[in-house]
């Protein structure tokens, strides 16, 4: 009877510690499950976030931290089938600088499986005209990357962007620090179309090579395509719309930016006005059919935006001044951005004093310039006849890449992005569908309550 109640006791006892490992192991089994749920679903809330962000045309003004919800409670939680729920948060980052003060946001995340909750913040910024150096639809063809070109900022062609060299080594080949196409290869001269900065068989080495050679984001191929079209309509309404209340509508053939007054008139025989530029951001110049030409006597000192309706012609200087010394400076045309041959050379009839057209020699274009329906494009490519330089200090977005040269005559341009662009955008300029994340942190451990909070970075 001893030995049955003693071997009882002891089975009892193995039953017992059995039972608690199996209890042990099914709650760590739930908690991992959850554990696995609250992640994804703190991760599926930062990819609603993003989704929902690359279809604004831009933040709130109020620049205050605010809740994403779809049919979730009151609170704002998001359930998920068969994977718990989670709540995102927005914020506007404030009073930032570097590339995560242009629009950037930081997306706070927390999923909620059982009684696990899972952290997800990332910090993202979106990409504007002016993130570019150089932003085409319809490719960059050859003549562009050639030996000796080198842009210090980002470029983009949703089309196919041509690389050439005639230098036996890679000394003075194309160089560019960020490079990417919406195609699946770039094309190389005795290469073909490749997916490599420097493809067997091509003397073309991409500089910075050693950069290109990593891939994304320096060298990215099959890159998302920026929506011209939609560019378009965005200023398109503006020009359309409503008024604002810091912008001025005027009707001019010619215009001068003078500091904080901007001189125009409407035809050569009309009188001089001035419009006083303080609190005025936005500037739509109508004309019917007919160009708009636009000049600086002295930089302005905000940044300022002026639309055409239809062609804008660079009538000589244009120094919009540098990012924090007046800029960033941005001109749009709905046609096309012209460089007119100067009447001093070409022949012809000009207007007097400042108003004449200066394009008979190299000069300045420090602004953003977007054309999203046309070409930057000179009238005359033949003029002047003595090789000249344009140096774009900014960026450039246009559809086609335009002729600005003829051999030996025309224009050569030189494209110089302002990193200061990184960080502030000409006013009105849209945000495009495409958004840099810059970090991702997982559970923080700073953050003990998830609220919502401003400025959380």
């Amino acid at each position: 009877m001893a030995l049955v109640v003693g071997v009882s006791s002891v089975l009892f006892i193995l039953t017992g510690v059995v039972y608690t490992y199996f209890q042990m192991n099914m709650r760590a089994s739930v908690f991992r499950m959850n554990r696995i749920r609250a992640a994804t679903a703190a991760e599926a809330g930062t990819a609603l976030a993003m989704h929902h962000l690359a279809f604004m045309q831009s933040l709130p003004e109020s620049e205050q931290p605010f809740f994403l919800s779809l049919d979730g409670d009151s609170a704002g939680w998001i359930e998920l089938p068969d994977c718990g729920s989670f709540f995102v948060v927005i914020d506007p980052i404030n009073g930032s600088t570097g590339l995560l003060n242009n629009g950037a946001v930081q997306v706070r995340s927390r999923g909620l499986a059982g009684d696990v909750t899972r952290d997800i913040n990332i910090s993202a910024a979106p990409s504007y005209p002016s993130s570019y150096a150089l932003l085409t639809d319809n490719g960059i063809p050859e003549g562009y990357f050639i030996d000796g070109r080198i842009v210090n900022g980002p470029v983009h062609s949703n089309g196919l962007i041509h690389f050439s060299s005639y230098s036996p080594d890679s000394t003075d080949d194309p160089s560019v620090v960020m490079v990417s196409t919406a195609r699946e290869g770039f094309s190389f001269s005795g290469g073909g179309i490749t997916d490599v900065p420097h493809p067997e068989g091509s003397s073309v080495w991409v500089g910075p090579y050693s950069h290109h050679r990593q891939g994304s984001p320096y060298w990215r191929v099959s890159a998302p395509q920026v929506d011209f079209s939609e560019m378009y309509l965005h200023f398109r309404n503006l020009v359309t719309g409503s008024l604002q209340s810091n912008a001025v509508r005027i009707t001019a053939e010619r215009i001068l930016i003078q500091g904080n007054s901007l001189l125009f008139k409407a035809n050569r025989n009309a009188e001089q006005r001035t419009i006083d530029l303080t609190g005025v951001n936005l500037v739509i110049v109508r004309n019917g059919f007919h160009p708009v030409m636009v000049k600086t006597i002295y930089r302005p000192d905000h940044p300022l935006t002026i639309i055409a309706t239809n062609d804008l012609v660079i009538g000589g200087t244009i120094d919009g001044g540098a990012i924090g010394a007046g800029g960033p400076l941005g001109l749009v045309a709905l046609g096309d951005i012209l460089i007119p041959a100067d009447p001093d050379e070409a022949g012809g009839d000009d207007w007097p004093g400042r108003w004449a057209i200066e394009t008979d020699q190299s000069f300045l274009i420090r602004a953003c310039l977007v054309t999203p329906s046309g070409s930057f494009k000179a009238k005359v490519p033949y003029f002047p006849e003595v090789l000249a330089r344009i140096s774009l200090t900014g960026s450039l977005t246009q559809q086609t890449m335009g002729r600005i040269s003829s051999g030996n005559s025309g224009y050569e341009m030189g494209n110089l992005w302002d990193p200061g662009l990184g960080a502030l955008h000409p006013p009105y300029f849209p945000m495009l569908d495409d958004w840099t994340v810059y970090s991702w942190i997982i559970d923080p451990p700073e953050e003990e309550d998830f609220e919502i909070e401003d400025d959380a970075v």
